[in-house]
């Protein structure tokens, strides 16, 4: 299934400080991602946490990994791997993020088996529109405000 979209920040963001935390300080931004808990650094960009998932039949604790593969802010551009086990299912997802000054556009490849399989392609998408939409709201106030 391939995912894409786009958000504004919706107002001053300073870059230079959102840039430092994308090349220095991940382990804040991951802590950004709704429903995470027990997050810890496994490597350079490399984390490990478990994600609370609700949705439609597909309801627990997943144990997650993310890796940054690249970031490059000359041109904006990070990409990523995720995967998540849990109760009968399994997410694998690369994706692309475009970071300008007016926002972050993403397009990711997301890969599903097991149950989360099994749920239609419009649950899945709305769920994880809205929590990449909460994420990228938390990542505004962190570039803002200095906190999720």
């Amino acid at each position: 299934m391939k995912l894409s979209g786009q958000k504004a920040w919706g107002g001053e963001v300073n870059l230079g400080n959102l840039w430092q935390l994308i090349e220095g300080n991940t382990l804040t931004l991951v802590k950004c991602v709704p429903d995470t808990s027990d997050i810890r650094q496994i490597g350079p960009q490399e984390f490990e946490f478990k994600i609370m998932v609700q949705m439609g039949p597909v309801r627990g604790t997943f144990n997650s990994r993310v890796k940054i593969t690249s970031i490059d802010r000359d041109t904006g551009k990070v990409t990523m791997t995720l995967n998540s086990k849990g109760p009968g299912a399994v997410m694998d997802a690369s994706i692309t993020a475009i970071i300008g000054e007016s926002g972050v556009t993403y397009d990711a490849d997301v890969k599903l088996t097991g149950l989360l399989a099994a749920v239609g392609e419009r649950i899945i998408r709305n769920y994880i529109d809205g929590k990449l939409n909460e994420f990228l709201n938390n990542l505004v106030k962190l570039a803002k405000t200095g906190q999720c």
